[in-house]
């Protein structure tokens, strides 16, 4: 019968394991078996069920648990000690009890004087005893660099050790002892206090505690009963609140608190001086965090799109005011073909509506070539190169598909917008691969990596998901820093600005209430401003509306991958309508120009009219044209002067952007040059 028990505990303990609440059952169970049904078997059976479980893991466990373990070896050192069969095993149970902790008090009420006289025994074999006073209690005791209960009463094994007590806002202490047979010996911790110290609970747990701006940590777990004189008044439970998060060290003077966690509202509280100064201990009134969401609506005119909030599924699209905690995303959206991408921030009580466009597919043909060294660990590295890329949807190579079959398939099918081939570089020793970045209406670019390299797809990667913008945040003036004057000044502003009441001829003083003294600092306000910029001159403030101005791409930069470009500004034009569709077309002339395709990019100008006449606009787009023309020969002279003449009729017009060189110089320096 005792065997058939034996084979249970195995079964039990593996359906126990971490199951705490049917071990602490088990346990209960067990106590009540002897203490009131005198069923020592099978209060035998469950004692070593809860040690079979607890007892491997003995060192990792919590007080409490250490508690269980330590009371039920207690327990069945008593109940072998009463079976003739089983007596000797009581002192392995003692042993067992003092090697996991000989501090524990034995319960004397049901241990026999025997079994209570043993076990002081085998303690005073390995162990000297400690008596320790604590002032002020409450605080931390570490014994030989561990963590430890402070006890009035600790017994220690024979030898040299440390000691060391601290409490929050006071000095350490620090004893050396050296122990061995029959020792009684004193520790007696007086700390001095250095500092006042602030406890906080807060609801929910995991938030972030900054103190003058400086993260101390998270304030995690949940309270026990030590919070209840905080939080009973409240209306709330301890278990409510987080564990109590003290700031150990408070400088003397004012302070400021903030609590931040994803999902809620930043919590700033200003803390006075007096609460640094006399030093003292304080306890904050529990901080309830309140909740902070907005709302985001993404829709698309392509179908199949699936979003996804930082990795997370939200479902299909099209979604209208899903509720989404505030705070910085990275929004995907998934098609059967291609993906949009962008990082947005939702602000508490606000609204988000997107409309997503696919990306440009990026499909890997495959490595070309036989064996050289490092080939594998390269492909492995082309294979994923989709998870550093933010602007491309990547389609990595097909297994066992043979890149001369795979480019067939792609042009054919074009299931892909953008064409990636790797190419070893031939030689004796392959120093260099070849990676060739191409449309399928064949504009290409080469790229010569090491594939031995550290990262040899860091700057592929790099220039695929540069994304040139076009656009930028504007307030529709021209400005420039002149010696003597306070301000960045104003040489001419467009309807708006002028209808807002700025003054040409005139300086800036001021942005944003703040002193203003260059254009570059005029530049990057606006740049983080949203609807409108406050302005200031000769005492008079003003708000400007903030102007979205058009861009051109930059050409010849090696920051850019001007195939993917071309493929983007292709994907953006589906769709685009009026000045944005006209704008693309530009830069799609543009980008046409970096391949030398200046034939494709006349057919994209003469096509493309712009309403704007200020900054890139219309005598942009001409100008543009006249240089196409040139590039063609000398039988189109008569275009390109014609094309020149008419950029010539728009004075504001300028290159690359609204702070760019002006055209009409250009225009007119190159009809001179025609002569």
């Amino acid at each position: 019968m005792r065997f058939r028990h034996l084979l249970y505990i195995p079964l039990l303990c593996g359906l126990l394991w971490g199951q705490d609440a049917a071990l602490k059952d088990t346990f209960l169970q067990a106590k009540a078996l002897w203490a009131t049904q005198g069923d020592r078997e099978g209060a035998t059976v469950r004692f070593d069920t809860v040690v079979a479980a607890l007892g491997p893991r003995a060192a990792g466990l919590e007080p409490e648990w250490t508690q269980v373990l330590c009371e039920s070896y207690n327990w069945l050192a008593v109940l072998d000690d009463r079976s003739a069969q089983n007596k000797a095993r009581a002192q392995v149970r003692l042993q067992a009890l003092m090697d996991l902790n000989p501090d524990f008090e034995l319960d004397r009420t049901l241990t026999s004087q025997r079994l209570s006289a043993l076990f002081d025994r085998l303690k005073g074999e390995k162990y000297a005893l400690i008596k320790l006073t604590y002032l002020p209690e409450g605080g931390r005791l570490v014994v030989d660099g561990r963590p430890s209960a402070s006890l009035a009463r600790k017994y220690l094994a024979f030898g040299t050790h440390k000691l060391s007590y601290t409490r929050p806002g006071h000095a350490s202490s620090e004893i050396v002892l050296e122990l061995g047979p029959h020792d009684v010996k004193a520790a007696d911790f007086k700390l001095t206090r250095t500092a006042s110290t602030i406890t906080l609970y807060v609801q929910p747990s995991d938030v972030e505690i900054l103190l003058d701006g400086q993260s101390l940590g998270y304030a995690i777990g949940k309270a026990g009963p030590e919070a209840a004189a905080v939080a009973i008044p409240l209306g709330l439970r301890p278990e409510e609140l987080s564990s109590a998060f003290v700031i150990p060290e408070l400088a003397p003077g004012k302070h400021q608190l903030e609590l931040r966690a994803p999902c809620f509202r930043a919590r700033v509280l200003e803390l006075p001086a007096d609460l640094a100064s006399p030093a003292a201990d304080h306890t904050l009134e529990p901080i309830r965090m309140e909740p902070s969401r907005g709302t985001l609506s993404v829709i698309s005119a392509w179908p199949g799109g699936e979003l996804l909030l930082s990795g997370q599924s939200r479902g299909p699209l099209p979604l209208t005011n899903l509720p989404v905690c505030s705070g910085s995303y990275d929004l995907l959206v998934r098609f059967p073909a291609g993906g949009f991408s962008q990082r947005i921030v939702v602000e508490d009580g606000k609204s988000i509506s997107l409309e997503a466009r696919p990306k440009p597919r990026l499909a890997f043909v495959g490595l070309e070539g036989g064996e050289f060294t490092g080939r594998s660990r390269f492909l492995n590295q082309l294979q994923s190169l989709g998870d550093r890329l933010q602007s491309v949807a990547y389609l990595p190579a097909r297994p066992d598909e043979p890149p001369t079959d795979a480019l067939a398939r792609l042009k054919a099918s074009k299931e892909a917008e953008l064409l990636l081939i790797a190419r070893p570089v031939p030689g004796q020793v392959i120093h260099q691969v070849e990676l060739v970045v191409a449309t399928l209406d064949g504009e290409e670019e080469h790229l010569f990596v090491k594939p031995l390299e550290q990262d040899p797809l860091g700057s592929l990667a790099a220039r695929l998901n540069a994304v040139p913008s076009l656009q930028q945040p504007d307030l529709g003036i021209s400005v420039l820093d002149l010696p003597g004057e306070p301000g960045p000044w104003v040489l001419a502003a467009t309807e708006p600005a002028l209808k807002a009441g700025l003054q040409v001829g005139r300086p800036i003083l001021q942005v944003q209430g703040k002193p203003l003294a260059t254009v570059l600092e005029l530049r990057q306000l606006v740049a983080s401003a949203k609807e409108s910029v406050s302005l200031s001159q000769e005492g008079t403030t003003f708000p400007v509306p903030i102007q979205m101005e058009a861009l051109e791409i930059q050409l010849g930069s090696p920051e850019l991958c001007y195939p993917a470009v071309l493929a983007h500004l292709r994907l953006l034009y589906a769709g685009a309508k009026g000045d944005e569709a006209n704008l693309i077309k530009l830069n799609l002339a543009l980008a046409l120009m970096q391949f030398r395709k200046f034939d494709k990019a006349i057919e994209l100008l003469r096509d493309a009219r712009l309403s704007t006449v200020r900054g890139v606009s219309q005598g942009t787009l001409d100008y543009h044209m006249g240089r196409c023309f040139l590039q063609l020969g000398t039988s189109y002279q008569s275009e390109a002067g014609q094309a020149f003449r008419q950029a010539l009729k728009y004075p504001q017009s300028t290159l690359l952007g609204p702070d760019g060189p002006l055209v009409a110089p250009l225009a007119r320096q190159a009809l001179e040059d025609l002569k």
